[in-house]
């Protein structure tokens, strides 16, 4: 049977949202560089089929990843969607061993689906004979100090989608002390669809999450209980939406100063979409020192433009690494928001695949960036990584010029998400389809040596 289309409640100027953005723990980064080892951007020989893994779903279902997030031991936690017997979407989380087996000690075998309507968890097998389940779409995860999972996304609420945040113990099941039955709820507005698309962990156990209310970013931020945080925001009311031509907000981080960093698409509904970034106050206020307004709009020509990541830069600059039609882009800006001229090109990196796009981005210690998408390989599309200097150049130490192609199926290889791995090495998420484009399942990557 042919897979139905995954929900994408946060409207989408691009081809896939699904796992733009990947969990964002604030300050994180790859180690410091290593002397010795395999080359940089192998694939780690120690991991599923030679740096391989494979997902098949369950019959007549399909699964998509969203992010991927890394425990201290080296375990991996994917959250997603996933359509069961199609009929409907519910929260999918999958979780792997350090060699990419599938954890046999969580969920149903490595596997755990809630539909959040319901509630009804785990949902097991095909779901048949007439059930219809809610729409839910899980799009960020995140891993507590004590091992519960936090995972983004949005569900139905009345007649739209709201913010939803789910909580699980570290066995898999929905953890009672947050929300109500481990669910909370944020509805900015009931006319409008709103989803998490980023989330990070702050001190003190809270949790911010971005995303979109209809067609403005919106944060939120809540106690480690599952409320909603009144500290937070100009209005403390523990929400934020911000207009300003920002349409979402699709990858989080922080810098030094505590403030916190948003990148998202910028424009009007409907298009063309440039790539927009916005500064707040660590309380969630719009910071006017970020180009007057706190929102800072860059137009590369496409008219499809999509951000995959922003990260603090040296000197209070900012990264914002994305795609702009079918290229890479990497641009840095100034602690003022003004493109950096220091930076490639006055700054901005055109350089990397063509004919592609980057949908995840990860800043190493030492000031260079790996994006991370695909690009066209023949007639289908494979995992294409992209890491730059700190100058924005293409590093010719990676790869071969600087990128890093990697065929999964044969077939069409989406990347969706990325996330640092111990020991320097890198891990990416992804979809694959088959030749038809149907039946959609889960790969994971990993990568050595990409700090080196």
């Amino acid at each position: 049977m042919a897979a139905a289309p995954a929900p994408a409640p946060v409207r989408c100027r691009r081809r896939r949202l699904i796992g733009l953005a990947v969990a964002a723990v604030i300050g994180a980064a790859l180690p410091a560089a290593r002397a010795a080892g395999p080359a940089p951007g192998e694939l780690d020989a120690g991991f599923g089929d030679h740096g391989k893994v494979v997902v098949a779903p369950p019959p007549e279902a399909g699964e998509w990843p969203g992010a991927g997030a890394v425990q201290p031991d080296g375990a991996v936690v994917i959250a997603g969607t996933a359509a069961p017997a199609r009929n409907g979407y519910a929260f999918l989380l999958l979780r792997f061993l350090p060699d990419g087996r599938l954890d046999p000690s969580f969920g149903a075998g490595g596997r755990v689906w809630t539909d959040l309507v319901t509630l009804a968890t785990p949902l097991k097998g095909a779901v048949t004979g007439g059930v219809a389940l809610g729409s839910s779409s899980a799009s960020a995860v995140a891993i507590q100090p004590d091992g519960r999972i936090v995972v983004g996304g949005s569900t139905q609420s009345g007649g739209s989608t709201a913010f939803a945040l789910m909580r699980y113990l570290p066995d898999g099941r929905p953890d009672p002390s947050f929300g109500s039955d481990g669910l909370t709820l944020t509805d900015f507005d009931p006319a409008t669809n709103d989803a998490v698309t980023s989330l990070a962990l702050l001190p003190g156990g809270k949790i911010l999450a971005a995303g979109a209310a209809g067609d403005r970013a919106a944060l939120a931020r809540y106690r480690p209980d599952g409320q909603l945080d009144p500290t937070f925001g100009e209005g403390r009311t523990g929400m934020v939406t911000t207009g300003h031509g920002l349409l979402n907000a699709l990858a989080l981080a922080g810098d030094p100063a505590g403030r916190l960093l948003v990148t998202g698409q910028a424009g009007t509904a409907g298009g063309p979409f440039d790539l927009g970034a916005a500064r707040y106050s660590a309380d969630g206020v719009l910071d006017p020192s970020w180009g007057g307004s706190g929102v800072v709009t860059t137009d590369l020509g496409a008219t499809g433009e999509w951000p995959a990541g922003i990260a603090a830069g040296p000197g209070g600059t900012v990264l914002v690494g994305g795609a702009s039609g079918s290229s890479f882009v990497l641009l840095r800006y100034t602690a003022d928001g003004k493109l950096d001229p220091r930076f490639a090109a006055g700054g901005v990196s055109r350089a990397g695949p063509e004919l592609g796009g980057a949908h995840a981005m990860v800043a190493l210690a030492d000031g260079r960036v790996v994006l991370v998408g695909e690009q066209v390989a023949g007639n289908f599309r494979e995992v294409a990584l992209a890491r730059y200097r700190a100058d924005g150049a293409l590093d010719p130490a990676f790869g071969s010029g600087g990128v890093v192609g990697t065929d999964v199926t044969r077939f069409h290889d989406d990347a969706t998400a990325a996330a640092p791995y111990p020991g320097g090495r890198l891990l990416v998420a992804g979809v694959s389809l088959d030749q038809e484009n149907t039946h959609p399942g889960v790969f994971l990557l990993r990568y050595t040596a990409v700090d080196r």
